[in-house]
């Protein structure tokens, strides 16, 4: 019989009593807002005054327990002040799903965006990053989660906020980028590993789905990305010039 460390003892006790009583839901929290996209796209098409350049405007966004936006400022002018309005006023009439607080609650919380304003072709589109939480406090999140977790933030991204992509979401993209982390690889190798990404995700979430009390980053996410990195010898000839 293989071996059951305490720690994993601890949250399968804990799993087993929340399965009793409803949907597992142990190491969700803290999370911060998630933009909810209109029609599951990430640029959208928007109707604005023309510029004669494109903008990149940082806003500070005050979303309420209940997902709506209270207030949007901008927090480094453009210095064009009629994009930095546009930008405001956009992220005023936004739609979040709330953050959550580490017992899963509902809270209130600010979340930093970048409102990037450019033209695709003829279109002018509007397209929002959002700022990820402090990095330390982040990976400590991502190693505590188990599968049932991220199955749940996953679903909770694509089905209420309408994410189609969520590879470069603050969870996922935060733990690939735990993963990379101290790799020191070739520039060539890290964008191939990006480029990789989005469907070793898939690959992940299967697993995950086949056992949801696996843990999520060392059991799982770990040795799938494992197999998509080449092998020492090939990253030591990437790098010799």
């Amino acid at each position: 019989m293989q071996n059951t460390t305490p720690r994993r003892a601890t949250a399968l006790l804990g799993y087993v009593l929340c399965l009793a009583a409803g949907p597992a839901l142990s190491q969700v929290g803290p999370i911060q807002p998630v933009l909810v996209l209109p029609d599951g796209k990430l640029e959208v098409v928007h109707d604005r005054p023309s510029f004669e350049e494109d903008f990149s405007i940082p806003v500070e966004v005050r979303v309420a327990a209940d997902g709506s936006v209270t207030s949007a400022v901008v927090s480094s002018s453009s210095g064009n002040v009629a994009a930095d309005g546009v930008a405001a006023t956009y992220m005023r009439e936004r739609k979040f799903l709330p953050a959550l607080d580490s017992d899963s609650k509902p809270i209130e919380a600010v979340v930093k965006v970048n409102v990037n304003m450019f033209k695709r072709g003829a279109r002018k589109v509007v397209r929002v990053t959002l700022k990820p939480p402090p990095v330390d406090a982040e990976h400590l999140r991502v190693r505590k989660m188990m599968c049932a977790d991220f199955l749940w933030e996953v679903n909770r991204i694509k089905d209420a906020a309408g994410i189609k992509d969520f590879s470069m979401e603050v969870m996922p993209y935060m733990s690939a980028n735990l993963y990379m982390t101290g790799k020191n690889l070739p520039s060539e190798i890290e964008e191939k590993f990006w480029d990789a990404w989005p469907n070793t995700l898939k690959k992940v979430v299967d697993r995950c789905e086949q056992d949801q009390l696996k843990f999520y980053y060392t059991e799982v996410l770990v040795p799938a990305l494992d197999g998509t990195l080449p092998s020492r010898d090939t990253v030591s000839a990437a790098a010799a010039p």
